[in-house]
């Protein structure tokens, strides 16, 4: 374990990268040393809030800078193995916003250059360090509701501005790219997939995914900037109970003891009933902390100890190729695509 901070650079300071450097600058063990992007306006505002920062156009700077010991990637994702492979290769354990690249050629080979390195590759996976997302894994794990049979979500938003660069499958159902298969405990094996751009042809704002993980277990995916309102919710139904966790109420996670249970009855063709059960919610108490500051402090104590990130570099791969697949059956119509 290292007694020093970590000094850390963020490599882009637009949307995400501001988040980044005020949560590494206030974080034990960590200290901002450096930020990069191309825009000096951007930067002049950084020097102004964070005094003794180094700021630059030239990412040459951070990767010759000796003192800067891993790298915080929130540029385009298109940009992304670029900058990732140059810092890792220049000895840097790296840090990249999501989803870990543009494409899962791209993402092996970021992988492959954090093994080359024997350097710390760690994907933004946010959620997977949301107190209530953990927690409403965990529940599923220890059999909490019984076998599960479908989870449905919902992850929309009605405010801002549409982004014109990359699609919402890849802006917002990477999180679920992420967090299913970590509830399920396995990966995805199929997927379905229709939308529409309504806004700008061809780069959809609204898609309805579909998720199979074998023996029946589905899940169904909303995600839009269309929508009424934002939305961050999921629903988990087993055979024993339901979980409902929705990240903008309170509380943001309740199991709900509600099922089916096969009774003695028999319809008039000699068929046991089905009778539903209700016996009340339970609200889970979760921890009111910020995601990505745990997020962030759990890659620091990475680099401090050597160890894998629960979001690594593999992680990430997975993930991206999941949304591939999302995208091909996108441009197939809907038709089911095998996951790579």
């Amino acid at each position: 374990m290292k007694d020093s901070p970590i000094n850390v650079a963020v490599v882009g300071a637009g949307y995400w990268g501001p988040n980044l450097m005020r949560t590494f600058a206030s974080i034990p063990g960590g200290r901002l040393a450096a930020v990069c992007d191309l825009d000096p306006t951007r930067l002049a505002a950084v020097a102004e809030a964070y005094p003794g920062t180094c700021t630059t156009t030239e990412l040459e700077e951070l990767l010759f800078d000796l003192e800067v010991e891993a790298v915080a990637v929130a540029t385009p994702a298109e940009s992304h193995r670029q900058v990732a492979e140059a810092c890792l290769r220049a000895g840097k354990h790296v840090y990249v916003e999501k989803p870990l690249a543009a494409s899962s050629q791209d993402a092996e080979v970021i992988v492959a250059a954090a093994r080359e390195a024997d350097r710390i590759v760690m994907a933004g996976h946010l959620f997977l360090y949301d107190p209530a997302v953990n927690r409403l894994i965990g529940l599923v794990q220890e059999g909490a509701i019984g076998t599960v049979r479908y989870t449905y979500g919902v992850r929309t938003s009605m405010s801002g501005t549409a982004r014109l660069d990359t699609s919402i499958v890849w802006d917002a159902l990477i999180h679920d790219a992420y967090i299913l298969p970590a509830l399920f405990g396995r990966a995805a094996r199929r997927v379905q997939a229709v939308g529409h751009g309504y806004l700008r042809r061809g780069l959809e704002d609204v898609a309805f995914v579909t998720f199979d993980f074998g023996d029946g277990a589905l899940a169904h995916v909303y995600v839009s900037w269309y929508a009424l309102e934002k939305a961050r919710k999921m629903a988990v139904v087993g055979s024993d109970a339901i979980l409902a966790y929705d990240d903008l109420a309170q509380p943001r996670l309740t199991r709900y003891a509600r099922r089916y249970e096969q009774s003695r009855e028999c319809d008039p063709q000699g068929r046991p009933r089905w009778r539903w059960r209700d016996e009340g919610a339970q609200p889970i108490e979760v921890e009111a902390v910020e995601p990505l500051r745990v997020e962030c402090q759990h890659f620091l104590d990475c680099v401090a100890a050597g160890q894998r990130p629960h979001s690594d570099g593999q992680a990430g791969l997975e993930a991206v190729r999941l949304l591939e697949a999302c995208q091909r059956s996108l441009e197939l119509d809907g038709t089911w695509v095998e996951v790579g």
